[in-house]
């Protein structure tokens, strides 16, 4: 039995336009933008933009952050993801020792979030290319 009221009804829609906008915020709206001279980084709650000549370092622990004159801001849409790739290449590894394997597969020293494999070793390469293309 379902019971329906005006009042129940309207509970129920600003519920869901929280939780639209609550998704809008976190999920839809955070992006980086690479410019020509600068970097746009929209987060939830927050719009920066950051010329390539004053960034003094890129930190890809658990998220890119970009360290640069002005201070730090953390990249939402570039999460360290490479994570649990990295977890199951180490704990399976034993067990898939001998299948032969493709030479794309490197065994470098370098950390997951800094790799390729991750979102944020992806945007800090990119930005790294653009520096370079600028200096």
């Amino acid at each position: 039995m379902v019971l329906t009221s005006g009042f129940q009804t309207f509970f129920e829609l600003i519920g869901c336009l929280a939780l639209a906008g609550l998704t809008y915020l976190l999920w839809i709206k955070p992006k980086l933008v690479l410019r020509d001279n600068f970097i746009e980084v929209v987060n939830p709650l927050r719009t920066e933009t950051i010329p390539y000549k004053e960034i003094l370092e890129l930190d890809t622990k658990w998220a890119l952050t970009i360290i640069h004159q002005r201070g730090k801001t953390r990249v939402w849409v570039a999460p360290a993801s490479g994570k649990r790739k990295w977890i199951a290449d180490r704990t399976f590894r034993w067990y898939g020792s001998t299948v032969p394997l493709s030479d794309a597969r490197h065994t470098g020293a370098e950390n997951m979030s800094a790799s390729l494999d991750s979102l944020s070793g992806q945007a800090a390469y990119m930005i790294r290319e653009r520096m370079k293309r600028i200096h």
